[in-house]
């Protein structure tokens, strides 16, 4: 991982409520609030993945409700889908060859912070897919100086996964992100996602509900 990489990622994570929206982009729409099938709200994303462990690859998780299709920028790459609970919006500012895509939910406020997620894309060739995984945690610690790290294994799609939860670091105890990371190989390249949540308010109950489903929800298809 490129200290760039590292760069673009710290910035993003600092969408503030004031952003303005881009527009809605690739989605499609089932109806509803996004909820992955086989979770409850009341399940952590991590203990979802673990219990995951026998799914095959691209064995993902039901969701009922708008899914963002977000588009390639290169042949081989995965589909990625970020479910799009009601009241999160489409934030395109960040964009780039790693950052595919963004949503905010400016309902959701604290400290002129708004929630929002984040979704990352890398080429991990030449890594193992725990390495991948290894080099993902490593980079919160070296490149956000995040302390105290927990990672808890599973899988997502059917994919080896690591979650974790912490405080970001030079803000206020209440500003809380988890990161999800997956690996994904495709023959002689292993693809590295990262999903991130984060919000000042991390315990109102519709962050809790919605940041479950975006999580838990993640599509991966090749």
């Amino acid at each position: 991982m490129t200290n760039q990489r590292v760069k673009k990622f710290a910035t993003v994570l600092a969408v503030p409520a004031v952003v303005v929206l881009g527009a809605t982009g690739c989605s499609q729409t089932t109806g509803g609030d996004p909820v992955a099938a086989s979770t409850s709200a009341t399940t952590s994303a991590a203990q979802s993945a673990a219990a995951s462990t026998t799914a095959k690859p691209g064995d993902c998780a039901a969701v009922s409700g708008r899914v963002l299709t977000l588009p390639k920028k290169a042949a081989g790459e995965p589909v990625l889908g970020l479910p799009q609970p009601a009241g999160w919006e489409r934030e395109t500012s960040q964009d780039s060859d790693v950052i595919r895509g963004a949503i905010v939910n400016k309902d959701l406020v604290s400290d002129a912070f708004a929630a929002n997620a984040v979704i990352t894309l890398e080429n991990a060739k030449g890594m193992t897919a725990q390495q991948a995984l290894d080099s993902q945690v490593d980079s919160l610690r070296q490149g956000l100086k995040v302390t105290g790290l927990q990672p808890v294994p599973g899988t997502l799609c059917g994919y080896p996964s690591t979650t974790v939860t912490y405080t970001m670091p030079g803000s206020t105890p209440n500003h809380k992100s988890t990161t999800l990371a997956v690996s994904i190989p495709d023959g002689v390249t292993l693809w590295s996602v990262t999903i991130t949540v984060q919000s000042k308010m991390p315990d109102d109950p519709l962050y809790r509900r919605d940041s479950q489903a975006i999580l838990t929800g993640l599509q991966i298809t090749k």
